[in-house]
């Protein structure tokens, strides 16, 4: 029986292990019709193969609800193209990026789940040069560092894919990158994802549960969509609860509410704060430009559009908080 990971993954095993073959979509089902997210799928999957196939130089990958399928698609996509793209995910520094580059001048590469880099002014330049041909149709990528054990400049003619939660809406420079590539929003109601878990529900799970007793579970996690984010990763943890619990003799549906209480709630919205804003846009400057405050300021305006006047006094009331709390360490430190 097929798994619903695999069936999510768009891939099977027989017996364990892994098929050579190119990735396989899930098993066609007579009269059965494409779920809204599974279309918008599709439709990413043809903007991978454009980059794929060297007719884009980059797509931007984005949506606020996680697991609907954005890295799967990509690497399902990119297998069937016969590519193995160069992956960078978490924490990626503008250094670690230009050696990837300079590494592979000619690959695809996948920034997976790397939002806090593109904050770091450095690795947005990096990918502007990258994405972008000049006059001479050749994209020259510069980069200096102490640590650089490579030359600082090289041309690449790769083509690179990122997948990101949310678009920074007021980080100009982020935004100049996007100017360069394809965008692509994946997104979904909590509607069209109960859609596509049912139609998922309908192979069953691990020849160990029935379609009716994965749809029975489905519904149940439709009664928590009106306070709760729903994403396709709640489905199978639920269904293997569900095989838990009967082991253990207790009701699955405790031990499925327990799961959708504390994943997937929504946020509440919240009051846009500047100063807030501001405040961590120079936190991160500081950290990337430790030994400038000419770059600090620059990159902080860039950041922010905000007045020169506006990151000093910023500065100086963000330094008078570290001394009071140093003060008060220090305070403790002796009452100790």
């Amino acid at each position: 029986m097929i798994s619903l990971l695999n069936l999510l993954a768009g891939t099977w095993k027989k017996n364990d292990v892994a098929s050579e073959a190119p990735a396989a979509p899930v098993p066609a089902v007579p009269n059965r019709i494409p779920t809204g997210l599974e279309e918008r799928q599709r439709l990413l999957a043809h903007h991978v193969r454009l980059v794929a196939r060297g007719m884009a130089n980059g797509l931007a990958v984005y949506g606020s609800r996680g697991g609907l399928g954005k890295t799967r698609v990509v690497l399902t996509t990119l297998k069937e193209e016969g590519i193995e793209p160069v992956i960078l995910t978490g924490h990626c520094t503008p250094l670690a990026m230009y050696m990837s580059l300079y590494e592979h001048p000619e690959s695809v590469v996948f920034l997976d789940d790397c939002d806090a880099m593109f904050r770091i002014l450095p690795a947005l330049g990096i990918l502007r040069s990258a994405l972008w041909e000049g006059e001479k149709g050749s994209r020259l990528v510069n980069y200096n560092s102490s640590q650089l054990k490579v030359p600082a400049s090289f041309r690449f003619e790769g083509r690179i894919i990122f997948a990101i939660n949310t678009l920074p809406t007021r980080n100009h420079a982020f935004n100049a990158v996007l100017s360069r590539v394809d965008q692509f929003d994946l997104s979904a109601s909590n509607e069209e994802v109960l859609e596509m878990m049912k139609q998922l529900a309908a192979q069953g799970f691990e020849g160990k549960l029935t379609a009716d007793e994965c749809m029975e579970v489905v519904d149940f996690i439709g009664e928590f969509s009106a306070t709760r984010e729903l994403s396709l990763r709640l489905l199978e943890p639920s269904l293997r609860k569900v095989l838990y619990a009967r082991d253990e003799g207790v009701d699955w549906r405790q031990l499925v509410a327990s799961q959708l209480h504390e994943i997937g709630k929504t946020a509440a919205p919240q009051v846009s704060d500047s100063r807030s804003y501001d405040l961590e846009c120079l936190k991160q400057v500081l950290d990337d430009h430790p030994d400038s405050i000419a770059e600090q300021e620059t990159a902080w305006r860039m950041l922010t559009r905000r007045s020169r006047a506006t990151f000093f006094r910023l500065k100086r009331s963000l330094g008078k908080v570290g001394e009071q709390i140093g003060t008060t360490q220090a305070a403790m430190g002796t009452i100790g």
